[in-house]
């Protein structure tokens, strides 16, 4: 009876160990990226406000809090610009580098990882192209780095990203979530670019597969 109870006990283990693996082969729950997302998103925005407030207040002599960096005079709305996408993109690689191995704050309390396609972890030059060339520069609309520097470039040349520039951003941004939620690896474009993936981390969630 006790061999029994061994043996399926050992049977449940196996299972549980097996859908663990094949979910860290499929990548992350869409739902738990999403929630990490908004939460990275949210303190990242917050922190790259800190030098566009700080400079506003001083240039402008208003505490009105704005990203309009168009509204400031030339030289200073590309500095505010370049430090709010320094601060943006450094969260992301402070965080992942220094702090936690491939994780943001958001990444870390939904129990995810970003690792290179071989398993290695995160380096510098990775996560830049993670975040500067993927999500800032190609998709274009999910990160407000994106934003920022669309203004920078107004503000240097007056050109304007509006009209089929909005709707070509806006559509590789929606390509690029639908590859995140529906494709086998569910890796979305600035994962391809960079060559990395999402991975669970083993924890209470793991019961939700």
């Amino acid at each position: 009876m006790e061999q029994k109870t061994m043996t399926e006990q050992t049977g449940k283990q196996k299972k549980y160990v097996d859908a663990f693996a094949k979910q860290r082969s499929n990548g992350v729950a869409s739902w738990r990226r999403l929630i990490a997302y908004f939460i990275d998103w949210y303190i990242a925005t917050l922190l790259a406000g800190i030098p566009i407030i700080f400079i506003t207040s001083i240039v402008l002599q208003t505490t009105e809090v704005s990203n309009d960096l168009v509204a400031l005079p030339k030289t200073w709305g590309i500095v505010a610009g370049i430090l709010a996408i320094i601060v943006y993109i450094g969260y992301y690689v402070i965080m992942q580098t220094k702090v936690y191995d491939g994780q943001t704050l958001g990444k870390k309390v939904m129990n995810i990882r970003v690792v290179q396609d071989d398993g290695s972890s995160l380096n510098v030059s990775t996560i830049l192209k993670r975040e500067v060339i993927g999500v800032m520069l190609i998709e274009g609309y999910i990160a407000n780095s994106s934003g920022y520097f669309h203004q920078i470039i107004e503000i240097m040349t007056g050109f304007k990203f509006e009209g089929i520039f909005t709707y070509m951003f806006y559509l590789i941004s929606i390509a690029s979530v639908l590859l995140g939620v529906f494709s086998a690896k569910r890796k979305m474009i600035h994962d391809y670019i960079a060559k990395t993936k999402e991975i669970p981390l083993q924890d209470r969630y793991d019961s939700t597969f």
